[in-house]
């Protein structure tokens, strides 16, 4: 070559190759616990939780956290294994075949989008709130979601290291709230004194924990993410396990210790009073009375960059699901290609598209942001994600079953066997309460439930054609 001739231009673009190395076992406890946004959990579904449960509704985030504890086990055994940015569909794959496992991959990636896309819509309701309550600036929420949902598109076009850090600042912020709101109450001392009354097992009503179930295992979505970026993960073979099992643990004593601080800052006889109001506002009066008035400013803050984190994580994994159906050759192949910083550039800007149309659309409509558009997103992801744990329960244990491997029969069989029992009983209260939470009847649910079939037939049919 000569010294005058310009030296080619590195190469945009690479297939199937994301940038190992790149996150650590914290960074993927950020893109957890941000997908599952626990200050919104607390602010905006405890007082629905208190609601259906009562006193009872910390037992319920507890029971949540020990099911997925379970879960854990045989998912983090299996990830040692098999280490692919699809997740799901590389563990349902590898134990019920490649069938089954492209109809998984394309339920996840439904489920995951349609979360985001409720997510941001939520996102931009409470932006164009906090912009008028504080700066009387009147916005509508749907162009504050379009102007977020492309925020989160360039972050995560980014390396993914740069999405963790943003999400590492976001998360502090809110857990830091909501600490400093518990260390209030339990400081300043709750009007009825502290009690364990709703742990109690003689007060508790199987009916009652069967309708709580369904608000307080919605609200872990998302802890499954850590095998997600195995691919770019440090030594995935401990960071992964090590992620899960932190984030599972975080998030189970985050919603447990809270939920029992604001009950006991209420008082459990005043319970049924504080909730005959307006249950949204609820815990901002309680922050209003223990933190005061420039606090609650930050909550509402606070509020919508929560929500824009469990945005971030959940188009992550969007886009590394669409990477790694593209580089699999179930979707076009050009998803499956890598851009110069080794993050899955072109799976991002689909997603982002995607999803960036759907809110156009949705903000142009006259539904309801909070009561239509979340509700029949979100949902979805919650049975979407439900289906896919009981999936990958049953594929640990026929993987297991078919391969002589270190782990001992609690992480083969047991752990899995119970977890699929448990979940299937979650899944089972879930359909058949689902009207608890999206106040629809029956066709209609299922109405907002068939994006999740389509997807699981046409994968499935697409695998077994692609086997063939």
């Amino acid at each position: 070559m000569s010294l005058t001739e310009p030296p080619p231009p590195p190469p945009t673009t690479t297939t199937g190759a994301l940038r190992s190395d790149a996150v650590g076992a914290r960074h993927l406890v950020f893109f957890v616990v941000s997908a599952a946004a626990p200050l919104t959990v607390m602010a905006g579904f405890a007082p629905l939780a208190f609601l259906v449960g009562g006193q009872t509704a910390p037992v319920g985030y507890l029971a949540a956290g020990l099911v997925y504890a379970l879960f854990a086990v045989g998912f983090c055994a299996m990830s040692r294994h098999v280490s692919n940015a699809g997740a799901f569909y590389a563990y349902v794959t590898r134990g019920l075949g490649g069938a089954v496992g492209a109809g998984s991959a394309l339920v996840a990636y439904v489920a995951y989008t349609l979360g985001e896309i409720g997510f941001c819509a939520a996102a931009g309701l409470f932006a164009s709130i906090t912009l008028d309550d504080l700066a009387g600036i009147d916005v509508s929420w749907g162009a504050c979601a379009v102007v977020l949902g492309l925020i989160v598109s360039v972050v995560a076009y980014c390396r993914v290291d740069v999405g963790a850090r943003v999400l590492a600042v976001l998360l502090a912020g809110e857990l830091g709230l909501l600490l400093a709101l518990a260390v209030a109450v339990l400081a300043k001392g709750a009007p009825e004194g502290l009690t364990l009354g709703g742990f109690d097992p003689s007060g508790w009503d199987a009916s009652v924990l069967g309708s709580l179930f369904v608000i307080t295992f919605v609200v872990y979505i998302g802890f499954e993410q850590t095998a997600v970026y195995a691919e770019e993960a440090r030594d995935p073979r401990r960071t992964v396990p090590r992620a899960t099992y932190v984030a599972v643990a975080l998030l189970a004593l985050t919603y447990t210790v809270v939920s029992w601080v604001l009950l006991m800052a209420i008082g459990p006889s005043a319970l049924a009073t504080a909730l005959a109001g307006d249950p949204s506002q609820l815990v901002f009066a309680l922050n209003q009375a223990y933190l005061g008035g420039f606090m609650t400013d930050v909550m509402q803050v606070l509020i919508v960059t929560s929500f824009v984190a469990g945005v971030l994580a959940l188009h992550n994994a969007g886009a590394r699901y669409l990477f790694a159906l593209g580089r699999d050759r179930l979707l076009p192949a050009s998803l499956g290609t890598t851009g110069a910083n080794s993050s899955p550039s072109r799976a991002v800007v689909v997603q982002s598209v995607l999803v960036v149309v759907a809110l156009v659309g949705f903000g142009l409509s006259d539904l309801d942001p909070y009561t239509q558009v979340v509700i029949w997103t979100n949902t979805p992801t919650l049975v979407g994600v439900l289906f896919l744990q009981i999936l990958t329960s049953l594929a640990v244990i026929r993987f297991f079953a078919r391969n002589r491997t270190e782990e001992g029969v609690w992480q083969r069989l047991v752990a899995p066997a119970l977890a699929t029992l448990a979940l299937g009983v979650v899944l089972y209260l879930v359909c058949s309460k689902m009207g608890l939470l999206t106040g629809l009847g029956g066709w209609e649910n299922l109405l907002i439930n068939l994006p999740l079939v389509a997807a699981f037939v046409a994968g499935t049919v697409r695998g077994a054609v692609a086997a063939r």
